[in-house]
């Protein structure tokens, strides 16, 4: 399972804003699809590029976005799925060798970064993202050096999601990391010490000095929920209106002492909107690319 296990077939620009010296340039690969599926490659990855740029903020940032579909022909279809998370023991040879079950953790999909990067620097030297979209109807994704997401159900929402890690530098705001009841216990009661780095988790729920505070209004408590019980997920509703900006604790896969700056987010659950500090991370992060007005 090496790039032996297939080859670059060429590279299409499908989204065309612009020279892509001026523009922010996604770069999308897919992994695990055979020459006679470019077809379904092609139209797979025409949908989710419609999602990502009808989606807020995106769908106000658009102009400043180029998308590169690079095709890549693998000698077998799918990704790696290996039993010990459950998975159907599938061992294919793929390009990017993409593989679930890692960490333990049956939907944590990752490709070889290094063969990703290259790629996209080979075919397009002024990306800014790169995507692999992988041939599998397993639920999957991740985001470091490269957004990783599967064809499961949803696929478009965890394209979202793990470009906000890949991107933007954002973190998972959900207070678990296998899921609430399965992390062994005692694992991810309290968050160590030590502030993250990624702008919209925070240790410091307080109004004056919070990341996000220009976002506060007055009126929302500060912080906005605390874990009664620090053993388990905190589940109660939220106690203000959608989209309040304020300090919810339970983030960055720990039930307390991290928080998060919404009560929902696409960056804790899938099918949510870009919480409003998640959203001025990107505009902020675009901006020099967007086309100056004549």
């Amino acid at each position: 399972m090496t790039v032996a296990d297939g080859r670059v077939v060429g590279t299409t620009k499908i989204v065309d804003r612009g020279p892509p010296s001026l523009r922010w340039n996604i770069a999308i690969m897919g992994d695990g699809y055979q020459n006679g599926q470019l077809g379904k490659y092609a139209t797979d990855v025409a949908g989710i590029v419609n999602t990502i740029l009808t989606t807020a903020p995106f769908d106000v940032l658009k102009q400043g976005i180029n998308v590169f579909r690079i095709d890549v022909a693998s000698t077998d279809a799918g990704a790696a799925d290996p039993a010990a998370c459950g998975g159907t023991g599938a061992a294919p040879r793929t390009y990017f060798d993409a593989k679930f079950c890692n960490n333990g953790i049956r939907r944590l999909l990752v490709v070889n970064d290094r063969t990703a990067l290259a790629t996209a620097s080979a075919q397009v030297p002024a990306f800014h993202l790169a995507i692999v979209l992988v041939n599998s109807l397993v639920y999957g994704g991740s985001g470091g050096a490269v957004a990783v997401l599967s064809l499961a159900a949803g696929a478009a929402e965890i394209a979202l999601h793990e470009t906000g890690h890949t991107a933007f530098g954002l973190a998972d705001e959900y207070q678990y990391y296998a899921g609430c009841g399965v992390d062994a216990p005692g694992t991810h009661d309290r968050h160590p010490p030590g502030e993250p780095a990624q702008p919209n988790v925070t240790l410091n729920a307080n109004r004056s000095t919070i990341k996000w505070r220009k976002l506060v209004l007055g009126a929302t408590p500060m912080p906005t929920t605390s874990n009664p019980s620090c053993t388990q997920c905190d589940l109660r509703p939220s106690p203000v209106a959608p989209n309040v900006v304020g300090a919810f604790e339970g983030a960055h896969y720990y039930h307390c002492g991290a928080y998060r700056p919404a009560y929902d987010c696409r960056m804790r659950a899938l099918g949510f909107p870009f919480c409003a500090v998640c959203q001025d991370v990107i505009k902020r992060t675009l901006a020099p690319f967007m086309p100056r007005p004549h």
